[in-house]
């Protein structure tokens, strides 16, 4: 019986003959160590969060060179090729002779098309997918997560390589902002929704329920993600045509994405709505002086402050304290982490490259292991890099595989 680890060898195998065979065809006479790097490369998908700083360890991100992650030269010195979360809804063609798939967008469905990659079945699931569902089995090594297994299982190893922290951000188009929450303060304002708050009306968003952020943002504040869209209280920002006529500005936001974020603070800053005279209390009043908040990767903020990542959060978005610590330290674009908040228990995440199980089991795949395994892993020797973009090194406890969890369906 072939089992799907030999069935995932031969696809491999075939793909990168496919590759070999048509860079054969374009430059007569080459060697086989001038093939281009991405017909052998280790693929992966998923995590807003994480993709800035995995393209960067892939050799290239924001206009920008870096030099590129490879395993050990007993594998071949392979590297990495990380996809975007985003567009959604695109058809990418992942690997050299590959059928078009629909891009994976956000951590949940990185890790859905690794577990059909591994544990069978098509990808995407649903109906009325643009690219087909496909087979994918060859076409995916790794997928990013900022969240952990959301259960109990051991199909997927989730390897840590650097350290992330929670907060929120806010946009206020006039006025002065409230700059600290409690998290008794946000558990309730995303149950309950819109709150006077120190005389301000604050707004809840909600972000896209397929990001890891999303997830572990949940969490943080105390509330249930089984089912999705337990955050009630965000509902009013995340509906396309609000009460009152507020225009449709796309719904739940990508994650840490500060020019949506705005957008949404911007249409309610001309807009006098039923919601902010329930909150404020006395006669109809504009929304004005309303602030819009979202849960936010300080990594991010980060990252897109200081210009290593895009987009840049945009004039306007801030990050703001909770229980009075602040998340970084420092203004843009010299923005550093605070060790201290990303060091709390509910607040500060580790995040992870996640591949499948039986990969790592004896015989290991050399190249998985020499890439994201241990703290001498190709990955975890980058810690400069995952520094840079906004996320603390984890040291010895970089590569680590111990937490494992469920295929996920």
């Amino acid at each position: 019986m072939i089992t799907n680890r030999q069935k995932l060898v031969r696809v491999a195998a075939a793909l990168t003959a496919m590759g070999a065979a048509l860079s054969a065809s374009l430059v007569v006479g080459s060697s086989a160590n001038a093939d281009p790097k991405q017909y052998s490369a280790l693929t992966g998908y998923g995590s807003d969060t994480t993709q800035d700083v995995m393209n960067a360890l892939s050799g290239f991100v924001n206009g920008r060179n870096f030099t590129p992650v490879q395993t050990s030269a007993a594998t071949g010195q392979v590297q990495l090729v990380s996809w975007d979360a985003f567009p959604a809804n695109q058809c990418i063609v992942a690997k050299t002779g590959a059928p078009t798939i629909l891009r994976p967008n956000g951590s949940t469905n990185g890790r859905r098309i690794l577990s059909r990659a591994f544990g069978g079945g098509n990808w995407p699931t649903g109906t009325g997918n643009p690219c087909g569902h496909r087979n994918v089995s060859g076409l995916v090594d790794f997928a990013r997560s900022s969240a952990g297994p959301a259960g109990a299982g051991t199909a997927l190893t989730y390897i840590p390589f650097g350290r992330d922290a929670l907060t929120w951000g806010y946009s206020k188009p006039s006025g002065s902002p409230v700059t600290n929450l409690t998290p008794a303060q946000l558990n309730s304002l995303h149950l309950t929704g819109p709150q006077l708050i120190s005389g301000t009306v604050i707004i809840p968003c909600g972000i896209q329920t397929g990001s890891g952020t999303y997830q572990s943002w949940m969490q943080s504040i105390g509330i249930s993600v089984a089912p999705l869209g337990q955050d009630v209280g965000t509902a009013f920002c995340n509906t396309g045509l609000a009460p009152g006529g507020i225009p449709d500005v796309g719904g739940r936001l990508q994650e840490s994405n500060g020019p949506e974020l705005t957008v949404k603070a911007n249409a309610l800053a001309t807009t006098s709505n039923p919601i902010c005279d329930g909150v404020a209390g006395g006669p109809a009043v504009s929304c004005a002086n309303a602030q819009v908040i979202v849960g936010f990767s300080a990594s991010q903020f980060i990252a897109r402050s200081n210009n290593v990542a895009a987009p840049n959060p945009g004039p306007g978005v801030f990050l703001g304290a909770i229980n009075g610590t602040d998340p970084v330290n420092g203004t843009a674009p010299n923005l550093t982490a605070d060790a201290t908040f990303y060091g709390n228990a509910t607040f500060g995440r580790d995040v992870y490259n996640v591949v499948a199980s039986e990969v790592l089991e004896a015989p290991a795949d050399a190249r998985i292991v020499s890439m994201f395994v241990g703290p001498t892993s190709a990955v975890c020797q980058a810690s400069a890099t995952i520094q840079q973009f906004g996320f603390l090194a984890l040291g010895a406890n970089c590569g680590s595989t111990t937490l494992t969890g469920p295929l996920v369906s």
